[in-house]
């Protein structure tokens, strides 16, 4: 009995022992279990960030409420690199909850704690900040905010790094450890979806709004030279076309006539391709309208142009243009060009040659610059062939340009009209080129007596 009773009160007694040692470690487990289920409820959080937010703004604020929740902070951040520069630009950052700023801050890679984490990829656990040589202090100092732990963990999406995110001082404990760097690893893998993704969006959404605005941009332009060639002209003809190379271009052509009979007309070709060069091209519209109703005559229309424009363009943007005026009593047509194409003389009796004008600079290079006018003259039956490099560069890619071809494919032909001339041209470009891309705006405009 007495070896029963010492038994069991050696029972009772490592019972108790038992006990209070077991007390901690289920408090540690329960503790353990609690922020590993924090932990994955702000996973889960940010995972449904992904799907639900639709502005970036708003995504960017959310990514640093969830992450201090996360893992309770005094303070988080995000920084992403900028593309052109490689810097990490700072782009938002937040000292309490629902409460964010956006300091003017650039870090260069390999520079500080968040340099380095953009430059090896890995996240970065600081349990005392002024302790590592890395850490910047005068951001504190400007700030007046006291760093004492860092936890810093690259944003990473398919082998590249978008930015990094940061979280300052926990706020339960001295510093961050080991399962607060693994935790905040997992939440920065999802965040870096989250960002791609509606990047991914946004620039989908910006090239919707593009399409539609060069789609709106090419009606107007198609409209605008539709105009361009009066339906009725007393005494003379013509026929034109116009395809750009991409949605919207910076050809152009333009028949006028004067009270007084005389009919101008020009053509042109504005440098570069798209938005900017169809502008520019409906600038240039607006001011021949008015250019022409006072001019004396060619000459003088483009040293109005050119200095009408020379105070409008774009550096490094010009215009070759040439312009005509034909006197239907007499037949006389005055030319003069800006650095555009020569045109091409196509007689009744099958002839086609090339009008030498006197060469000269594009509209918008200097405001002051000398044109030069040219006279030749029309017959009824003649046909007067103008067209922008987009004819005569024409070409595959191992051959001759297309402008060589511009004489044969008229000569020893008889025309009615001038859209028969403009069709030739256009079947014979388009063979001469074959399966070659079109790679620039083609147009032409081709003129006679009636």
């Amino acid at each position: 009995m007495i070896y029963n009773a010492a038994h069991f009160h050696g029972k009772n007694h490592l019972a108790e022992f038992g006990s209070k040692c077991e007390l901690p470690i289920m408090s540690t487990d329960v503790a353990s279990l609690r922020k590993s289920l924090q932990v994955y409820k702000g996973l889960v959080e940010v995972s449904g960030l992904i799907n639900s937010i639709t502005d970036y703004d708003e995504l960017l604020r959310a990514i640093l409420d969830v992450a201090r929740r996360v893992i309770p902070s005094e303070a988080a951040s995000l920084f992403l690199v900028n593309d052109p520069t490689g810097t990490l630009d700072l782009v938002i950052a937040s000292f309490a909850e629902g409460e964010f700023s956006e300091p003017k801050i650039s870090v260069p890679r390999g520079r500080g704690i968040v340099g380095c984490v953009a430059e090896n990829g890995e996240g970065l656990l600081i349990p005392d900040a002024y302790s590592d040589a890395r850490f910047y202090k005068d951001a504190d100092q400007k700030t007046g905010f006291r760093t004492r732990s860092i936890l810093c963990v690259p944003l990473q999406r398919d082998g590249s790094i978008l930015g990094v995110l940061q979280l300052l001082n926990p706020r339960e404990k001295t510093a961050f450890d080991l399962p607060d760097l693994e935790a905040f690893t997992a939440y920065a893998s999802l965040t870096a979806i989250a960002i791609d993704k509606l990047r991914a969006q946004e620039r989908m959404r910006a090239q919707e709004r593009v399409e539609r605005d060069l789609a709106i941009a090419s009606d107007i332009q198609t409209e605008l030279l539709s105009r361009s060639v009066p339906e009725v002209i007393p005494g003379a003809v013509f026929a034109a076309h116009n395809h750009a190379a991409a949605n919207v271009g910076g050809d152009f052509y333009n028949v006028a006539v004067r009270e007084s009979g005389e009919i101008y007309f020009a053509i042109g070709d504005v440098s570069g391709k798209g938005i900017s060069a169809s502008l520019l091209m409906a600038q240039t519209l607006s001011a021949m309208d008015y250019i022409f109703a006072e001019t004396t005559g060619p000459a003088e229309a483009l040293t109005k142009l050119n200095l009408t424009l020379s105070e409008r363009i774009v550096r490094g943007m010009f215009v070759t243009t040439l312009i005509g005026r034909i006197l239907p009593g007499s037949g006389r047509v005055d030319l003069a060009s800006a650095g555009h194409c020569r045109p091409i003389l196509l007689r009744s009796d099958g002839t086609a040659t090339e009008i030498k004008t006197t060469p000269a600079l594009p509209l918008g290079v200097f405001p002051d610059v000398a044109y030069h006018q040219d006279t030749t003259a029309l017959a009824a039956g003649d046909w007067l062939v103008t067209f922008t490099d987009g004819l005569s560069e024409s070409r595959q890619t191992d051959d001759s340009f297309f402008a060589e071809l511009i004489p044969s494919t008229l000569a020893k032909r008889s025309f009615s009209n001038p859209r028969a001339v403009v069709d030739a041209l256009l079947e014979a470009e388009c063979h001469h080129r074959g399966n070659g891309e079109q790679l620039d705006d083609l147009t032409i405009l081709v003129g006679g007596l009636t």
